[in-house]
């Protein structure tokens, strides 16, 4: 009976002792027990150690099985007493010992799981499985070579011993030996083709080195094999996060919480790809739930943090923040989201030591050089310079998410070296990179122009659709980006009856939740034509909700979406009175300081200098044709070279033009403690400079492209 036998014959030798018409002996009784074990039926196994042991008390093989099945259920007290008593029965035997050991690492007892595993290998120097559990020990005290080298004698030992391959895949993996890593995954693989845990750990090793489809393979390979193996699901995810794939990711981490539905890398792993397609209050609900279950998830913490601070939150984004960094003060994202918080609160000394501490410890946080390459000077920082220079010279190994933010930071610092066509190189190639990961069809670009201007004739201000609310408080300020909106938003808001919104989607939530109620209705601008007035009606009074939410009792308030002279039309009919601000500034210097920029939204138009340079002609003919339909009174344009020439005339312009009373202090816009995060946060911070008037001429032949493109207007 000493042979193994299949479940099948196992189940009717134990129905047959359990009937009375068979008999079986003490030895036949263990290996039965033995066999339960091994085949996962750790309560029969149990059961059976039980039943010797009233008989005989003192069978130290029946101690042993029963200690590891209580093990093997979740029973590690109970276990403990039984390997104990194994011990204490049969002192020599090396493999009590040796499972002894095992339970006590399993309780964190790591002291005594080493003394109980060195013994074992004393009795028994050729037990593969007792070397092997000392190997997990000394990995799990981070010992890793000293793990290794005990993996590779128990594979000595017993060269068919998957589990101590896969264990030396963990150990090599964590002294950089990847290539050693992945062979030893692969052997394990080879001797056990089931083996969900390898498939696992080789997944997290190939991604780890950028492999990201063989990573999902390996990964689809041990759910597969283990459909409940909750952390394969949260590395597939990770996988896919990795490759933008941000759906697929979510529909993993769905599988992932309905077995774990509290799994706290999961939850912020999915506030992170929330973020990413701009689900703020998603995002902020996954970081606040992971809280709920752990208030000091640094990682929580830190990513709640910066959500607070992108949805104007900047308080609450920094008190997060603090928290984490109290938690752990080395932890490098959080340091890098803190300096940015500061930056926007203006503190920038605070915010450059901030992200210059993030570098130190952690040079591969690539994001960290765009963040401060606006608050130092690179020509006085040798040190800094010398470091990115290298990432940059080295970064062929680098994936496009990792090299993209190095070529921006680059070519601000060799801007600061006075290198300017190499600078246009690095523009050029950060920019080839961006425009890769975005879709952008130019001619829907401009198709789209034609039919805002299409929707909106001079004849529709005439014969308005809709009688409109007649509210004075709202003051848009549209503009290409980086044309002077935000120091205009910053000498406005300084007034003491103004509130500065900033760059808010109010007017473009609003539509979407028109739509959404009525399902009927055309995308913009063609549902113009399609409005009743009461939907009209709906839209007015939701902008004005959400605008006026935290405004007070301000008598203005400023709407900075940019983005929002494509509305202009729509606006002027919604609000009669609102008053629109354009910005403009020289279009080859407008163009050139948009290139140049590595946005945090996506503005697939502006990474390719002849791309660039049509979008802006299409949006000079739009503004033109506002400018054309318009009632009078209703459209001031401003521009960046005439408030550089003459800060205060034409503050005092704006003032008149919003019917304020004028106030000296506004031309102190740039000690305003009030909260910037746009491209422009260092700049309006800045008494009035001109370096950024004629930026262009610096460049040379190098923007021909753009200069080209944009033409003679």
């Amino acid at each position: 009976m000493q042979h193994a036998q299949s479940d099948d014959r196992l189940d009717a030798m134990i129905q047959k002792i359990q009937s009375g018409s068979m008999r079986m002996t003490e030895t036949d009784a263990i290996s039965i027990a033995g066999q339960l074990y091994a085949k996962g039926r750790y309560k029969q196994a149990e059961n059976i150690c039980r039943q010797l042991i009233r008989h005989k008390p003192n069978i130290a093989d029946a101690h042993s099985i029963l200690g590891i099945a209580l093990n093997a259920q979740g029973q590690r007290k109970e276990a403990l007493a039984s390997l104990r008593k194994a011990v204490k029965l049969a002192p020599q035997k090396a493999s009590y010992r040796s499972n002894l050991g095992e339970v006590q690492r399993l309780q964190g007892n790591l002291a005594d799981a080493t003394v109980s595993l060195t013994e074992a290998i004393d009795l028994d120097p050729r037990n593969p499985r007792a070397h092997n559990n000392l190997g997990i020990i000394r990995f799990e005290s981070r010992a890793y070579e000293d793990a290794a080298q005990s993996y590779r004698t128990a594979i000595a030992l017993k060269p068919d011993f998957a589990e101590a391959y896969n264990n030396l895949g963990n150990a090599l993996r964590r002294t950089g030996d990847r290539a050693g890593a992945i062979d030893a995954y692969q052997n394990a693989l080879a001797i056990r083709e089931t083996y969900p845990e390898a498939y696992a750990n080789l997944g997290t090793l190939l991604r780890e080195a950028g492999k990201l489809d063989q990573a999902e393979h390996a990964l689809r390979k041990a759910i597969r094999q283990k459909p409940d193996y909750t952390e394969a699901y949260y590395n597939l995810a990770f996988i896919l996060y990795s490759k933008k794939a941000d759906l697929d990711a979510l529909r993993q981490l769905n599988e992932l919480f309905q077995r774990d539905p509290r799994h706290e890398r999961g939850l912020v792993l999915t506030a992170r790809i929330q973020m990413r397609l701009n689900n703020w209050s998603t995002a902020e609900q996954a970081c606040r739930l992971t809280l709920q279950n752990n208030p000091n998830n640094v990682e929580a913490l830190s990513v709640l943090g910066y959500i607070l601070h992108e949805t104007n939150r900047y308080a609450e984004g920094r008190e997060a923040l603090e928290k984490a960094l109290s938690l752990a003060p080395n932890f490098a994202e959080a340091i890098n989201y803190y300096g940015i918080v500061l930056k926007s609160l203006g503190d920038f000394d605070a915010a450059r030591d901030q992200l210059r501490r993030s570098l130190d410890i952690n040079p591969a946080l690539y994001g960290a050089y765009a963040n401060i390459s606006d608050l130092i000077d690179y020509s006085q920082d040798k040190a800094l310079f010398d470091q990115l220079e290298k990432l940059v010279q080295n970064s062929d190994t680098l994936s496009d998410e990792m090299r993209l933010p190095l070529h921006y930071a680059y070519g601000r610092a060799l801007e600061h070296h006075g290198r300017y066509e190499n600078a246009m190189e690095h523009y050029i190639k950060g920019g080839q990179l961006k425009r890769r990961q975005l879709s952008y069809d130019e001619k829907e670009a401009k198709g789209f122009f034609a039919q805002v201007k299409k929707a909106f004739p001079a004849a529709l201000f005439r014969d308005r659709p809709f009688a409109g609310h007649m509210t004075d408080r709202l003051v848009f300020i549209v503009g290409m980006p980086r044309s002077g909106s935000t120091l205009v938003e910053q000498i406005i808001s300084g007034h003491e009856d103004v509130y500065g919104a900033g760059e808010v989607k109010c007017l473009n939530d609003t539509l979407l939740a028109l739509r959404d109620r009525f399902p009927s209705l055309s995308t913009y601008p063609a549902m113009i034509e399609e409005m009743s007035a009461g939907q009209w009606d709906l839209v007015a009074k939701g902008y004005e909700q959400a605008i006026f939410r935290n405004a007070g009792d301000a008598k203005m308030v400023t709407d900075k979406l940019l983005t929002n002279f494509f509305f202009i039309g729509m606006i002027n009919i919604l609000f009669p009175n609102a008053k629109i601000i354009q910005t403009r500034r020289d279009p080859v210097d407008t163009c050139l300081s948009t290139f140049t920029k590595l946005f945090k939204d996506d503005m697939p138009h502006s990474y390719d200098m002849v791309e660039l340079g049509r979008y802006y002609r299409q949006y000079d003919a739009l503004m033109k044709h506002w400018e054309k339909v318009l009632p009078e009174g209703v459209m001031k344009t401003v521009y960046y070279e005439d408030v550089v020439a003459d800060t205060e005339q034409q503050a005092k312009d704006l003032i008149e033009f919003l019917g304020l009373d004028w106030n000296p202090g506004l031309l102190d816009f740039h000690k305003s403690s009030r909260p910037v995060k746009t491209a422009s946060v260092t700049q309006v911070r800045k008494p009035i400079y001109t370096t950024s008037v004629k930026r262009a001429e610096k460049y040379g032949d190098a923007i021909k492209p753009l200069v080209n493109a944009i033409g003679t207007l």
